[in-house]
């Protein structure tokens, strides 16, 4: 759907929209949704049971169909097709649940009766930090590998420099059924197709953590000159979602996976049906997600177009560097605009200037570098990921909704200069 340019989100105290979203139609819409399902009683109820006395679907196979919907049909720009069908969706109660049963499903574990070691999962050192403590909490190994390297800072941009790196992926030694687990950080997209082939000829498994790329994807040609867009996730065994309270998509907490190979997805209903499912998202959840599923696209495009606007900035002048990727063939769902500062202490200048407009904003994560060889193993050297802990800064995806968001932050680092 579109949403009309002059309708525009309410703004919090802050100055800038308010989260969780606050506009006009959207809240009606979520109300009406979950009004619905308080009145006819799926709020208290299993969605087994729901499923059993009505011949339509109920709330939450309505929500289960349609974030399979969004992630692909939906997200495709107009007039390309999706690549592939729609994925069997498992919704679950967090984006950090949908890591722990993508690995359990492919069978992480320590070493034991039927492993002479622990599962070796490959992730990168600049990661959610909370993937690294689910694959401690299931025994498995954490082996970790490097981000690419910065490039083309003069004019205070940068094309790369957050994604996991093929180069030092390729680089490390593990044997079968290993598996490689990558992230979409902060807008950017990895390049899954290739990191695909290398499990394939490596027979490992592939992971991609989207619980920041709902509706993300790219523009690949076919070879009959036609277009299709390719979601993320669509060579992986699994794809992970979040619908926490910070995330573009919310219902306070909730999650998804989502694979389209049904072999792993009975597995995993053989771990999670006891017989009712231990990882259940609400069908309250579920209404309040629905509605804004069909807002996903749009709100992703408006995101897009700022951080563009963002990435135009003369950052250069403060020592920092965007970083963007300005290929055209990108479809993106920036959660986070990453900047990179020369250093910590420019970091620290450049977020307390910044945050005298209040803009929402803060530094990255911590890399997990410097984790002891007890914990990890790092067969490759990690600078990127440990220049990224040190130096980079990310402004919110709420500040994104802002038209004007590119001005207010120039204004604010002309301060500086």
């Amino acid at each position: 759907m579109d949403v009309p340019a002059e309708e525009s989100f309410d703004v919090a105290s802050d100055g800038w929209p308010a989260w969780p979203p606050k506009h006009a139609k959207l809240t009606i819409q979520i109300k009406k949704s979950v009004s619905e399902v308080l009145g006819d009683g799926q709020w208290g109820t299993y969605p087994e049971t729901t499923a059993a006395k009505s011949e339509q679907a109920g709330v939450y196979e309505r929500c289960r169909n349609s974030v399979s919907l969004a992630a692909g049909e939906w997200s495709a720009p107009d007039g390309i097709t999706a690549f592939g069908g729609p994925s069997q969706v498992r919704l679950c109660p967090s984006g950090s649940s949908a890591i722990e049963l993508a690995l359990r499903a492919l069978g992480v574990g320590p070493a034991g009766a039927k492993r002479s070691e622990a599962t070796q999962v490959i992730l990168s050192a600049y990661d959610y930090p909370g993937n690294f403590r689910t694959v401690e909490l299931l025994g498995g190994r954490p082996v970790l590998c490097d981000t690419q390297p910065t490039s083309g800072t003069r004019n205070g941009r940068t094309s790369t420099g957050i994604s996991p790196s093929l180069e030092s992926i390729e680089q490390i030694q593990a044997p079968p059924e290993s598996i490689l687990l990558v992230s979409h950080l902060h807008g950017q997209l990895i390049q899954s197709g290739n990191l695909a082939e290398l499990c394939r000829q490596r027979k490992w498994f592939l992971v991609e953590d989207a619980c920041q790329a709902m509706g993300a994807g790219r523009i690949k040609p076919n070879a009959d000159g036609s277009t299709a867009f390719v979601p993320v996730g669509s060579f992986a065994d699994w794809t992970t979602y979040s619908f926490g309270g910070s995330k573009p998509l919310t219902c306070g907490n909730g999650g998804a996976l989502a694979t389209e190979h049904e072999g792993k997805y009975q597995k995993l209903k053989g771990i999670v049906d006891r017989p009712s499912d231990t990882f259940p998202m609400s069908p309250l959840q579920c209404a309040a997600l629905l509605p804004q599923l069909e807002w996903l696209a749009q709100s992703n495009r408006i995101r897009c177009q700022n951080a563009q606007r963002l990435n135009e900035l003369d950052w250069a002048s403060v020592g920092c560097a965007a970083v963007w990727d300005e290929d055209p063939n990108l479809i993106r769902a920036p959660y986070k605009f990453p900047v990179l500062a020369k250093n910590a202490e420019t970091r620290a200048k450049v977020i307390q200037q910044l945050r005298t407009i209040q803009l929402p904003c803060g530094e990255g994560f911590r890399a997990m570098h410097r984790t002891s060889d007890r914990r990890s193993s790092k067969p490759v050297s990690l600078a990127n990921a440990a220049n990224l802990s040190e130096s980079l800064l990310v402004i919110d995806h709420r500040a994104l909704l802002t038209p004007d968001v590119a001005e207010r932050v120039a204004g604010c680092l002309s301060k500086m200069v």
